[in-house]
């Protein structure tokens, strides 16, 4: 009888731990096709992975620690669903490459989180693009580290080094994110760690911060990140600032990006709305990338990306969309679209491209699980 009895206080205590924790798993199917040309240099029709929405798997846990306090960890990892692959912008043997992250809050004090995540000024930048920086007509088409001056001189053009840079995500990271109850104000500051590594192989010595408020329609904020060891251990700066307004008959956003290394430097300024129609939204785009350095000649290089979509809501999870978008290059620069033929800025080349236009199309499906 004792031991029945000890059994059923031992079930009863696992159950109610059990409900004061969860795990979740989740994630997203994203699919289309996609055509570029890239000016003279002909077309490319592919079938392309997370236009409209990432795919990614997605694992995530809380527990329910009392009094407004609670753990969890969230891993978040690139699915490449055309091909059935992993880790799509990650370094070699990075499968949670998106978010890899393990973190204690409180209701009243916020959130202290460590591990791999997103730098803020991608989050504030991703905020204000009604792509959310995805697909053809992306705010980060620019985001090129052979085509942007600033990029390239401060972490290189190798495929590791433009994988680990610290414009999208950082590894070894600490981050302190205010609690969601300071009316409208949010906000996050980051520290990372460079373990006597390097940029190339991920390990980022830098810092930042986000800070925002929404309220009333609007969304206003602004970031920061500082690379310490990019290229010969010079500062590479990372600013965004932004604000959107929500008329109820469109939302219109007006935010800029500025990456900033020695005497290079590329701004891009952003301009976008997204009008819902019937069952859907129609975006629209225009991105100017502004590009200054040490010669007449290389800060000739600005561009600027038109584009529009519409996605069309079957249900809470499922979408189909369409996207169209152009690049016009002035000077010699050398911007694309993603997923056209391979271009160079050596004006020697066969494939050389500088001056020229990108045009995209692309449509699919997505699915959220």
């Amino acid at each position: 009888m004792k031991k029945w009895i000890c059994l059923a206080g031992l079930g009863t205590a696992c159950a109610g731990a059990a409900a004061q924790s969860s795990i979740t798993l989740g994630g997203t199917m994203d699919i289309g096709l996609r055509q570029v040309r890239n000016g003279s240099l002909g077309s490319v029709r592919s079938e392309v992975s997370g236009s409209n929405s990432t795919s990614k798997l997605i694992v995530r846990g809380v527990e329910d620690l009392g009094g407004g306090l609670s753990a969890g960890f969230y891993l978040d990892g690139t699915i490449l669903a055309d091909i059935g692959g992993a880790g799509a912008s990650a370094p070699a043997g990075q499968f949670w490459d998106r978010r890899s992250t393990v973190s204690l809050a409180d209701a009243r004090f916020g959130e202290l989180r460590l591990g791999r995540d997103w730098v803020p000024t991608h989050l504030v930048w991703s905020a204000f693009d009604p792509f959310s920086t995805l697909g053809i007509a992306s705010a980060n088409t620019f985001r090129s580290f052979a085509a942007s001056r600033a990029l390239g001189q401060a972490f290189g053009t190798a495929p590791d080094a433009v994988a680990a840079n610290p414009t999208l995500r950082v590894s070894n990271a600490l981050e302190y994110f205010l609690p969601a109850n300071l009316g409208g104000v949010y906000g996050s500051v980051i520290k990372t760690a460079q373990e006597a590594g390097t940029t190339a192989a991920g390990f980022t010595s830098g810092d930042g911060f986000r800070l925002g408020w929404t309220g009333g329609g609007f969304n206003v904020a602004a970031a920061q990140f500082t690379t310490r060891n990019a290229t010969g251990n010079q500062r590479f700066k990372d600013q965004v600032y932004g604000l959107s307004y929500n008329f109820g008959i469109a939302s219109v956003s007006l935010s800029q990006r500025r990456w900033i290394f020695g005497p290079d430097r590329t701004v891009n300024t952003l301009l976008a709305a997204q009008i819902p129609v019937g069952l859907g939204a129609v975006k629209l785009t225009y991105v100017h990338a502004d590009q200054s350095g040490a010669t007449a000649a290389q800060s000739a290089n600005d561009a600027h990306l038109l584009g529009a979509g519409y996605v069309y809501y079957l249900s809470k999870r499922t979408a189909l969309y369409a996207h169209v978008a152009r690049v016009d290059n002035k000077g010699a620069a050398t911007f694309t679209i993603p997923g056209g033929v391979a271009v160079s800025a050596n004006p020697a080349a066969p494939n050389f491209f500088g001056g020229q236009k990108s045009t995209g199309y692309e449509a699919g499906i997505r699915h959220d699980f």
